[in-house]
C-alpha cells in the first residue's frame, strides 16, 4: 500500500508530536518510544519512495509514440 506525500507528511508530525511529549518512566515507555522510532523510520523510507517515483517519472516520462502517416487521397506523392 503507498501513502500519499500528505499522508506521510501529516504521519510523520503527529509522531513527532507524541515523540516529544512522550515522558519515559518504565520500560513500557520506553518500548512505545521505540516502537515511534521505528515507524517514523519507515515512513521516511516510504517518503523517499514517493519522492524517487515522482522523481522517475519527470525523468523517464512515457515514450513518445509517433502516428503513423496516412496518404489521403488528396496527396501527391
Amino acid at each position: 500500500m503507498t501513502l500519499s506525500r500528505q499522508s506521510v507528511e501529516i504521519l510523520l508530525d503527529l509522531i513527532e508530536i507524541k515523540v516529544s511529549a512522550l515522558q519515559i518512566q518504565d520500560r513500557d515507555d520506553a518500548r512505545e518510544l521505540n516502537k515511534l522510532r521505528k515507524c517514523r523510520q519507515e515512513l521516511l523510507s516510504e517518503q523517499n519512495t514517493i519522492k524517487a517515483m515522482k522523481k522517475e517519472k519527470h525523468i523517464n516520462p512515457a515514450p513518445y509514440q509517433e502516428k503513423s502517416l496516412q496518404k489521403n487521397s488528396y496527396s501527391r506523392c
